[in-house]
């Protein structure tokens, strides 16, 4: 094997399946492909691996060999560069799957941090309404206060002005005449 790039016909020869079920696979998006330059569809190598497995035999892509049963034991070089194929991919979604677990942690940590904040957050608010609920209470006693003192004053005022009045009154009409 010396390619990685299939033609839709070599790919029908390497997946020994029909040229329409391979285009209704394209069609059903079961199957990835490319255009090369002149614009024909090739498919990679490890996209027929990922759909129809790797018991595929990549020899056949030219023509030159039949189809053939094979035995179990039998290992020639298409097996061989499968396997190298098989192994390369694995790697590559290993290393991915590192990856995506590496994003996850991070996510997973940034939302622990959102979550503290957002908790410290209510705790604040609440420390905040207590804090607001305690200054509205020592306005209303000062305000409170100064209605009291006010009341005092006011009542202290009235008893000078009512014992004005009644000095005024147990005046003699001469005397309030005169003076």
């Amino acid at each position: 094997m010396t390619s990685t790039k299939f033609t839709i016909t070599q790919a029908t020869r390497i997946v020994d399946k029909g040229r329409t079920t391979l285009n209704r696979h394209i069609k059903e998006g079961l199957l990835s492909v490319e255009k090369n330059d002149q614009g024909h569809k090739i498919v990679d190598a490890s996209e027929l691996l990922r759909v129809y497995g790797p018991d595929l035999d990549f020899d056949l892509a030219d023509g030159n060999k039949t189809k053939t049963r094979r035995s179990e034991s039998q290992d020639d070089s298409g097996n061989a560069a499968v396997k190298e194929l098989n192994e390369k991919l694995i790697d590559q979604y290993k290393a991915q799957v590192e990856t995506l677990k590496d994003a996850l942690d991070k996510a997973q940590e940034g939302q622990n941090r959102v979550t503290l904040l957002l908790e410290k957050q209510t705790k604040d608010g609440s420390d905040w309404e207590s804090s607001l609920a305690t200054m509205t209470e020592k306005i209303a006693n000062q305000t409170k206060q100064q209605l009291d003192e006010m009341n005092r004053r006011h009542q202290s005022e009235m008893n000078k002005l009512k014992s004005a009045l009644h000095a005024e009154r147990s005046k003699s009409f001469w005397k309030r005449l005169f003076g």
